[in-house]
């Protein structure tokens, strides 16, 4: 059965629930969803679900009846295209919060921890410290380290947050180590914390631009004209060169510093026909 909360993407969760449903009953098909919706165009739906319309409340509370959505699995269906349709990051991050509390108890979702490790930049800038610096307990040299400046304590949250997920552990001395090399998320994560944390990075990026010499970052940007297949063509290029880079890290020695790298590809012009969400 297709279950609801384990969906962000509720256009995903409209094709895994009407195939569900057709199993049942082979007359489950877009017509007969429209119909019972009361929807006006018997191809609505699938306009919906390919990213070329989208719901308002109302078609939301029509739609959810006529899925046979019991009342709490349709509030959630609610706040799921809510999310998937708002137009900034704070109405998105309002609607994810929420769904995170339908999610509790019904199906493993991020833990408390786990969410603020991509809200908060220095998180991940800590643990990469830790692959070259020998850390024990001296927070303030810790949060001395990275730029822009952190206090002691944010630097022991940080520390206490790495250990409770699992990131880093300590050795019999009591130094603390990675225990993995790498984490991801993936290349498709539509999770809202990867925004915060980009959002974050992007902040510092701009005051990084004024606080170090030109020989010691580098910045560049392109204002292009391009097809459809040309774009696909450059973000599949950018996506081989983030792999790339963690190879070149993988075979590194000797770390001592930790960067940033940004990766920005997004339009300038409207996009029309090209079915995006």
């Amino acid at each position: 059965m297709a279950d609801i909360y384990t969906d962000t993407d509720y256009r995903k969760f409209l094709v895994d629930r009407i195939a569900y449903c057709k199993k049942g009953n082979p007359a489950f098909s877009y017509r007969y969803i429209a119909r019972r919706a009361g929807f006006n165009s018997a191809g609505y739906v699938t306009q919906v679900i390919q990213g070329k319309s989208n719901l308002s409340v109302n078609m939301i509370q029509r739609l959810a009846a006529a899925l046979d959505l019991r009342k709490r699995e349709a509030d959630y269906f609610g706040l799921c295209v809510m999310y998937n349709q708002a137009k900034t990051h704070d109405e998105k991050k309002n609607y994810f919060e929420k769904m995170l509390g339908y999610k509790k108890g019904r199906v493993r979702t991020l833990d408390p921890d786990e969410f603020l490790f991509y809200d908060r930049w220095y998180y991940s800038a800590i643990r990469a410290v830790l692959n070259y610096y020998p850390f024990k307990d001296d927070y303030q040299e810790l949060a001395s380290m990275l730029v822009p400046k952190i206090t002691a304590a944010e630097a022991k949250k940080a520390i206490a947050v790495l250990e409770k997920l699992g990131l880093i552990c300590r050795n019999a001395d009591g130094t603390c180590v990675l225990t993995q090399r790498h984490i991801t998320t993936g290349l498709n994560t539509d999770a809202l914390v990867i925004n915060n944390f980009v959002l974050n990075t992007l902040e510092i990026a701009k005051n990084a631009f004024y606080s170090f010499r030109r020989d010691d970052r580098s910045y560049s940007a392109l204002t292009i004209s391009v097809s459809k297949q040309g774009y696909l063509k450059i973000k599949n290029h950018i996506d081989n060169l983030r792999q790339e880079l963690i190879k070149i890290v993988d075979t590194d020695r000797d770390m001592d510093r930790v960067c940033q790298i940004n990766f920005q590809l997004f339009p300038l012009t409207d996009i029309k026909g090209d079915g995006e969400k």
